[in-house]
């Protein structure tokens, strides 16, 4: 993420669906780290993902103030350590990108997490009471924050993800199988109606 985005995220003055923020911490603080691993299966589990947003706090008022990360706190969060850090209680494997934009002279560290690949994430190390084995976390329509699936509605989101992406797959499996002809593979319906035309004026 580059320092302007940034910089837009934080002047929206909130947390959005696909954003959340944390206050400054390090990795290697365990208590820390669950929090951000709850957030990043709950983004994983998101249509397109989403950022966590490492080194943001909140005042009373619940303003946004962008304090960053000192430079011992920024040190321990490389991707290497993060990746075997969330693989402790990701199942399966999430995937995700890094990096340490500044803003008003503070460095940040930003999480990109893209949506699960074919199967939804779930917890798979009870953690205190921020993390539950077996939990699958969420970022909810009604509200912007992760938690485990409060309702129908959430759940049918997630369900109705995973069956596109089966499908997706099923089909490009399909075609490299030869099932699908190729002249009937991945068209929409203006590419459908064409081909009936054509098929319509061959005959005459």
């Amino acid at each position: 993420m580059k320092s302007e985005e940034l910089k837009e995220l934080i002047s929206f003055g909130r947390e959005q669906l696909g954003v959340e923020f944390k206050g400054p911490g390090s990795r290697d603080d365990r208590k820390f780290f669950a929090l951000i691993a709850k957030a990043m299966i709950g983004m994983a589990n998101r249509r397109d993902g989403g950022k966590i947003i490492i080194g943001v706090c909140e005042d009373t008022n619940k303003k946004l103030i962008p304090d960053g990360l000192s430079k011992k706190q920024l040190a321990t969060w490389k991707y290497d350590d993060i990746a075997n850090s969330i693989d402790e209680y990701a199942d399966p494997s999430l995937h995700f990108e890094l990096s340490q934009p500044t803003f008003m002279d503070n460095q940040f560290v930003v999480i990109e997490v893209n949506e699960f690949e074919d199967i939804p994430i779930l917890c798979k190390k009870t953690y205190d009471d921020t993390l539950r084995k077996g939990a699958c976390y969420v970022r909810p329509r009604r509200k912007p924050e992760t938690t485990e699936i409060p309702s129908q509605s959430d759940m049918r989101d997630l369900l109705s993800l995973a069956v596109e992406k089966g499908l997706r797959k099923f089909l490009a499996q399909a075609s490299k199988a030869g099932l699908i002809p190729p002249e009937r593979q991945f068209r929409d319906d203006t590419d459908e109606f064409n081909l009936q035309v054509q098929d319509f004026l061959g005959k005459l």
